[in-house]
């Protein structure tokens, strides 16, 4: 049976960075922060974001987290 290791995390946070006034489709930055532990919490990773995106002079649009994992 195969088991899944969780080996790597990462946190972006998408950014409004304001309007394109071309198309008036918002313009998205994206700032990420690897290195996290795997298997983290959705609690602990939301808390994250949020301390991080407080800190920012651009207001946060998204979060996504991408975990990597090894198949033994």
């Amino acid at each position: 049976m195969a088991v899944r290791i969780p080996k790597s995390a990462r946190l972006t946070l998408t950014l409004n960075a304001g309007t394109n006034p071309a198309t008036g489709a918002m313009i998205r930055k994206s700032i990420s922060f690897g290195k996290l532990m795997p298997g983290s919490d959705a609690g602990a990773l939301s808390a994250v974001a949020d301390a991080v995106g407080g800190l920012l002079v651009k207001p946060t649009a998204g979060v996504t987290v991408t975990e990597i994992d090894q198949i033994m």
